[in-house]
């Protein structure tokens, strides 16, 4: 008989049905592929931190949530300037680029983490396991039923919450899971490969309130609250692999569910330990749980002091009883167990851990199931990954959020805290900024990366961007997207095009906004760069004066004198020409004047200087 792992859920605290509970969180992921090696070993430690100070049994779920694509043009819609923009063009864009989104099928991380709240799911006794098992005999013959939860019990798991949150906060981003976010947990678990349930914001379950003495009321859950988000029926077909059918709201899905084999002895990192970051990134659909028993440090010394003993007394054995000597696997397990004594004896005294990891991997119909079953053994290279009959509903149940830790025992293990933190489940691929223009996909995490020009200056950093990339690489395409939609959205672009290959002008829809500019002495560009026809107004005469000094080599400072007050004057009477100041110039009786007039007059009709000087109206001369 399998049981539903959940009885009742007090914000984020969960209870199941034989007493146990645990703390909900939901941790940051972390960008990961392009932190220095320095930064990847110090996220490995805070994870070994975590696993230690919080002192208790944890369960982590990394769940692949489909890439919210229908929300992406109502997202970016307030980017749209009102002063300039054509909002209707701008929400046209925006529309394009979701229909694209949703093409791409892709899959963003979400990383949950259960804390025990208890002794811890295995320990407790013998009189703690005679009253599970009773307790269990009871649940079978129909006699025993879960007793009323007080609020005194409530009150005290709210304070066991508390801390084990300051605990785990020290070492790692998280905060509070909230019931909408586990309701939408238990409800993707039938629908997985499919699509994703809504967020019901606001829900929470039920519970009966019943009289009590002085400790304050009683409750008794309504449990179908939680289980009949996930109860949906399910089968394990014959005649094809091991493998669910669920039938959910939204169609058939098709489930298999996978638990990792013995890990490698001899794991490099950064590198292939990291299993439950890199092999998942662009893998679809797939999901994964880590249930991990804490074995105390006095306990597990006193497991490897024995497991010493063994192997010391296999090697003596083939020492005195072959001629040849030990071979060389006692003479590994001899070294190894020693190794391992001398960390749990280090000043750390880190704990030992019990536990497994399984995977789900989700479909719409049996052949994509299975196609992405041999990709994701491809992804694990060596590590094997079981795929057991008969164990397929229990896994499944596996993957739900639960206090007790799991309930298929079949494949747990003894690992080490740095084996669990160096498959790193918080790391992910996040490149771009989190809400920005479509740019293009992560061809590794098959995730989209998007561009917010805005994201700087709104956290005060700077807003310069470099791109970078051997030749072909994408360095114009990706500019020129920029450019297109900071266009689209109201910004003035302007665009250096120095080979020249941009088609900025040539885009669809933009016919008669581009004015193109060559940066030559053709009369047919004269005065496009005049300071005062395109400067802003309040930079204007700023600008002019600083091109005419430019223009002149080490003019004498009767001449800078002069040209600063015909600028002024030109200015102040709104004339948009620098022929009007040269103008000024020759007609001024200030010393200096007339020479820096005659000195202008010639530069001004050579080479690049034309650009500078358009004519009276303003237009080329």
């Amino acid at each position: 008989m399998i049981r539903f792992p959940l009885r009742y859920a007090r914000s984020n605290v969960l209870i199941g049905p034989g007493g146990e509970a645990a703390a909900l969180y939901r941790v940051e992921t972390s960008s990961y592929p392009f932190l220095p090696v320095a930064e990847k070993w110090a996220l490995l430690h805070r994870l070994e931190r975590l696993l230690a100070v919080v002192g208790a049994d944890i369960s982590i779920w990394r769940v692949a949530r489909s890439w919210p694509a229908d929300r992406h043009a109502a997202e970016l819609a307030w980017l749209a300037d009102p002063r300039h923009a054509d909002e209707e063009r701008w929400r046209a864009y925006l529309e394009d680029r979701q229909r694209r989104l949703a093409e791409l099928d892709s899959h963003v991380p979400e990383v949950y983490l259960a804390i025990s709240l208890g002794e811890g799911r295995r320990a407790g006794g013998a009189l703690r396991s005679l009253g599970r098992a009773r307790r269990r005999l009871e649940e079978l013959s129909g006699v025993g039923a879960p007793r009323p939860i007080p609020a005194s019990e409530l009150r005290g798991l709210a304070e066991a919450e508390r801390r084990a949150l300051e605990r785990a906060a020290s070492t790692l981003p998280l905060h509070r899971a909230s019931t909408a976010e586990l309701r939408w947990l238990l409800c993707r678990a039938a629908c997985r490969g499919l699509d994703e349930p809504p967020v019901e914001e606001g829900w929470e379950p039920d519970a009966l309130i019943l009289g009590g003495g002085e400790g304050g009321p009683t409750y008794e859950p309504l449990s179908s609250d939680l289980w009949s988000l996930a109860g949906a029926p399910m089968c394990e077909p014959t005649g094809r692999p091991p493998s669910l059918v669920v039938e959910s709201e939204r169609g058939d899905s098709h489930q298999a569910f996978l638990c990792l084999g013995p890990l490698a002895e001899e794991a490099h990192f950064p590198g292939a330990a990291e299993l439950l970051f890199a092999p998942l990134e662009g893998a679809g659909p797939v999901d994964a749980v880590l249930h991990a028993d804490l074995v105390a440090n006095r306990e597990a010394l006193g497991q490897v002091r024995r497991r010493v003993l063994d192997t010391e007394h296999a090697w003596r054995e083939q020492a005195s009883g072959s001629p040849t000597g030990p071979d060389a696997q006692a003479e590994e397990d001899r070294e190894l167990a020693r190794e391992y004594e001398a960390t749990l004896s280090s000043v750390a005294r880190p704990p030992m851990l019990r536990g497994s990891v399984s995977l789900a991997v989700g479909a719409a119909d049996p052949e994509t199931l299975e196609a992405r079953v041999t990709a994701l053994r491809e992804r694990y290279g060596e590590v094997e990954l079981h795929r057991p009959r008969g164990l397929q509903h229990a896994l499944f149940l596996e993957h739900l959020p639960r206090p007790d830790g799991g309930a298929v025992p079949d494949y747990r293990r003894q690992m080490t805290t740095e084996q669990v933190a160096a498959m790193v489940p918080t790391a992910t691929a996040a490149v771009g900024s989190p809400g920005g223009v479509y740019l293009g996909y992560d061809p590794v995490a098959l995730r989209p990366v998007g561009f917010d020009p805005t994201e700087a200056p709104r956290d005060s950093r700077p807003s310069a961007v470099l791109l970078t990339g051997t030749l072909g690489s994408g360095k114009t395409i990706a500019a020129q997207t920029i450019a297109h939609a900071a266009l689209l959205r109201g910004s003035l672009v302007i665009d250096f095009d120095p080979k020249p290959d941009h088609r900025l002008a040539g885009l669809p829809g933009l016919e008669g906004e581009v004015e193109v500019l060559e940066l030559s002495g053709d009369p047919r560009h004269r005065g496009k760069l005049d300071p005062l026809r395109i400067g802003l107004p309040e930079l204007r005469e700023e600008l002019a004066s600083s091109y005419l000094l430019e223009l002149l080599p080490d003019p004498p400072p009767s001449w800078e004198l002069a040209i600063d007050r015909a600028v002024r004057d030109a200015v102040r009477a709104g004339e948009e020409s620098l022929r009007y100041v040269v103008e000024r110039l020759r007609r001024s009786e200030a010393a200096g004047a007339r020479e820096a007039a005659e000195a202008l007059e010639v530069v001004s009709d050579f080479g690049l200087a034309r650009l500078g000087f358009s004519g009276p109206e303003g237009v080329a001369a």
